[in-house]
């Protein structure tokens, strides 16, 4: 990895996206942060970088439609006149059982969770590819694919087509590109404090995770120029239940 790697994190202004965005800056990349309707906490993630001397910018876009996703992508290029890393790391989670699923909720659960990704990865490969260059691509997935519960189907039904991209573009766009995941376990409490209390006490390593614990292993991925088509899990032995 060059110190002046160029990496796109989509959904980058808050929660687990600014974490890394902040992470990978102090890291020596240089952070390109993608929001949707999250513009002012965006420009907020770019000041305070600046103000540690990291280099920094961040283009706006909606994942569920295509116009903007080449936007988007040209945008990142033009900030550093390069992008060698990817982090698909948007998400929408609606708390939505079957029969409050609708298709057009379907469609753009789907589109930020499985079709942006593809097509913002096909970007990126071909960018890269014009300038005889290599990078990664890391998928932001989550623990609980492995036991999914009943109020969000969309939600699991996307983030798992999600990870078999994983494998199948990395099978597909080696050598220029690897493509890895991390899934996240129980690392942000979304103010459900009772639930972490209960589940530390569950997993094997009797404990719950921190935002830095998916940094570190995204950054693993980032540099390991030979690991390609794995899935991280970062779960506190989660999956294991």
């Amino acid at each position: 990895m060059s110190n002046k790697d160029v990496v796109l994190i989509t959904g980058g202004a808050k929660r687990l996206g600014r974490a890394l965005a902040l992470s990978l800056a102090a890291s020596g990349y240089r952070v390109v942060i993608h929001c949707n309707e999250s513009v002012k906490e965006a420009q907020y993630v770019v000041g305070e970088l600046a103000l540690q001397g990291f280099e920094s910018a961040y283009v706006q876009g909606d994942l569920r439609h295509q116009v903007h996703l080449d936007h988007l992508f040209s945008q990142a290029v033009q900030a550093f006149g390069q992008v060698d890393h990817l982090i698909n790391n948007a998400s929408l989670f609606p708390s939505r059982t079957m029969d409050e699923t609708d298709f057009a909720l379907f469609e753009q659960v789907m589109a930020v969770h499985s079709s942006a990704p593809f097509f913002l990865t096909k970007a990126l490969y071909h960018h890269l590819k014009a300038r005889s260059a290599k990078g990664s691509v890391v998928n932001m997935l989550d623990a609980k694919l492995s036991s999914p519960t009943a109020s969000r189907p969309a939600y699991y039904c996307a983030k798992g087509a999600l990870a078999y991209q994983t494998k199948a573009l990395a099978a597909a766009l080696g050598p220029t590109l690897r493509v890895n995941a991390v899934s996240p376990g129980l690392v942000l409490s979304n103010e459900d404090d009772a639930y972490f209390a209960k589940m530390q006490q569950q997993l094997p390593l009797k404990s719950t995770g921190t935002v830095d614990d998916v940094c570190q292993a995204v950054s693993y991925l980032l540099r390991s120029s030979f690991v390609t088509g794995v899935d991280l899990c970062v779960d506190g032995g989660q999956r294991l239940l």
